[in-house]
């Protein structure tokens, strides 16, 4: 249980419409304002009911927060607004909220700081997978040593680099070619996927329905963009390549680490990779953390920071088991028109209407890109 009661890592497997603005009040026996007999709060089902305990969690933090005269955060999307949130958009709705919490209080109000990123992590495990690049290591990382671990991953960060003109900005009309149109590469080797990183981060567009969205995750990654600079001097890992893996890793949580999004950083991490940082004096700070992240997954020290080099490290670490199914991995491409649907459901199975709730990392730096934030090298 979380420090508001909700019960973790089993949300959102329900359809249940809920309304945040809504007069919900779940504690003890009162769930959406009406008193409900305790004897029928057995049988109104768990995974329903912890869409709605979520919801009702947010409000409560943010009444607090608001309460303490704990400043705006411009972070902050539809604050006292009635949206009605469903299974499907329940993730979107409920990221800036709780991401918007942490940086109102995350100076001044440690409790709600906390709670935020408490409720954050639960929601950030319903829409992350373990990476393909540790799927066959042992749950206790702790147990091997960094020399044995980091080779295995490096090997898919590198490479020779094979340079090409650097794409254009979203939209653009230069690459006429749509991704239905040429068929998705099978192989995994950079060299053969290099150009098809160029044309469909050239050709890539937003959905219409994400540019809301979307737009929320480069306003939150240009404001943090100093705290990633102070990791990224430390370790030779950009700054933008950094965030867009505090967004899917750990779906933007200052309060929890950036190896997998586990909570509190208080602790050392519990799934894979786990037991990390190995040499750790809690409580300590997401920016050591990360530091340890980017160094146990082999990308600290590298050299090529090129736009398609780039991408191939991102798919390549999260798999390339999208491609026998001719689909665009949402990891890099969620959110724009090279993506659909097509997802592996939590437990590892394929699922050709399953979509995926996250941002894409490619989709994410094009936004930064078009706004002038990365200038990417051509060699």
């Amino acid at each position: 249980m979380g420090r508001n009661g909700y019960r973790k890592r089993d949300f959102l497997k329900a359809g249940l419409l809920a309304s945040f603005g809504a007069p919900l009040l779940a504690q003890d026996d009162r769930l959406f304002g009406i008193k409900v007999p305790k004897q029928l709060m057995q049988f109104i089902p768990a995974k329903p009911l912890n869409i709605a305990l979520t919801i009702e969690s947010v409000i409560r933090m943010e009444r607090n927060a608001d309460k303490r005269g704990l400043p705006e955060s411009p972070l902050q999307r539809s604050k006292g607004q009635r949206v009605i949130a469903t299974e499907a958009s329940l993730y979107q709705l409920v990221l800036p909220r709780l991401v918007a919490l942490i940086d109102r209080s995350e100076q001044l109000d440690v409790g709600i700081a906390d709670d935020a990123g408490s409720l954050l992590a639960d929601v950030h495990a319903t829409q992350h997978d373990l990476p393909e690049a540790l799927l066959n290591f042992p749950v206790g990382l702790s147990a091997l040593s960094d020399a044995r671990f980091v080779p295995t991953l490096v090997s898919f960060a590198q490479g020779p680099a094979l340079p090409l003109p650097i794409p254009g900005t979203l939209g653009a009309s230069e690459e006429a070619v749509r991704p239905d149109d040429v068929p998705l590469s099978k192989a995994k080797d950079f060299a053969t996927l290099k150009a098809e990183y160029g044309r469909l981060f050239r050709s890539a567009t937003i959905r219409p329905q994400h540019q809301n969205t979307t737009d929320w995750h480069r306003e939150m990654m240009e404001k943090s963009k100093a705290r990633y600079q102070s990791v990224s001097g430390d370790t030779g890992v950009p700054w933008y390549f950094i965030a867009v893996c505090h967004a899917l890793e750990s779906s933007f949580n200052f309060r929890a680490h950036l190896h997998n999004g586990d909570f509190p950083l208080s602790a050392r991490t519990r799934q894979v990779p786990a037991g990390r940082p190995s040499k750790w004096l809690p409580p300590s700070d997401w920016e050591s953390s990360a530091r340890d992240a980017l160094r146990l997954l082999g990308f600290s020290g590298q050299k090529d920071w090129t736009l398609e080099r780039t991408l191939y490290r991102l798919e390549a670490y999260n798999g390339f088991g999208y491609r026998p199914y001719g689909v665009a991995s949402p990891y890099l491409w969620s959110f724009s028109n090279h993506y659909t649907s097509g997802k592996y459901v939590a437990d590892r199975k394929w699922s050709a209407t399953a979509k995926s709730q996250q941002c894409g990392a490619a989709v994410m730096l094009k936004l930064l890109t078009d706004a002038g934030d990365i200038e990417w090298p051509t060699v």
